[in-house]
């Protein structure tokens, strides 16, 4: 009796542990985890990294709407007191997937890779973006809606990647943000 026991105890563990490895590896497989944007690794040093051109300290205070709405600043926070710097690539291939950036900056703090703003403008810009993170990253991870617009956040294990869109009549400004940051970096900046 105490052999069947044993027996069907360790054959439970064993199955455990197959099961819990093939469930990772699922996982993994569908939910990708970016190590790097465009080449660039997150936690790199500036001086590492060729063709990028500073711009200065980027102010996030110009994006005040983000701070004003509640919903969003559980995923915004770090803006607040950005104090990095922001580069640009000269030769940047401004498209993603189909949509056409305007804008893509990239993020350093303590001279390494934090991460990219990214902005474009209009609706169809915005659809061709999510379907590109989808693509990429796999199924979103939350929604926040609001009466102006709605952000989308997919949740990973080295990023946090948010697409924030914010509709306007005439979307006479740049009304698609997308931010990737790097979660290991975003730990430092806020002190853990």
């Amino acid at each position: 009796m105490k052999k069947i026991i044993v027996t069907a105890i360790a054959f439970i563990l064993c199955a455990d542990y197959v099961f819990s490895q093939s469930r990772t590896y699922v996982e993994e497989s569908f939910y990708p985890d970016p190590q790097n944007f465009r080449g660039i690794a997150w936690g790199q040093r500036i001086s590492d990294i060729q063709g990028l051109k500073g711009i200065g300290i980027v102010d996030f205070t110009r994006y005040g709407d983000v701070f004003s709405e509640t919903s969003k600043q559980h995923v915004l926070y770090f803006m607040k007191e950005w104090k990095g710097e922001g580069y640009i690539n000269e030769k940047e291939n401004f498209k993603i997937g189909y949509a056409v950036a305007d804008e893509i900056i990239y993020l350093f703090w303590k001279d390494r890779f934090f991460g990219v703003v990214i902005e474009a403008l209009g609706s169809v810009n915005r659809d061709e973006m999510e379907k590109a993170l989808i693509a990429w990253l796999g199924s979103i991870t939350n929604i926040v809606r609001t009466s102006t617009g709605h952000t989308v956040i997919w949740e990973r294990k080295s990023v946090r990647i948010i697409l924030d869109f914010k509709r306007t009549a005439l979307a006479r400004g740049q009304d698609v943000k997308l931010y990737i940051i790097s979660r290991e970096m975003e730990s430092r900046f806020i002190g853990f």
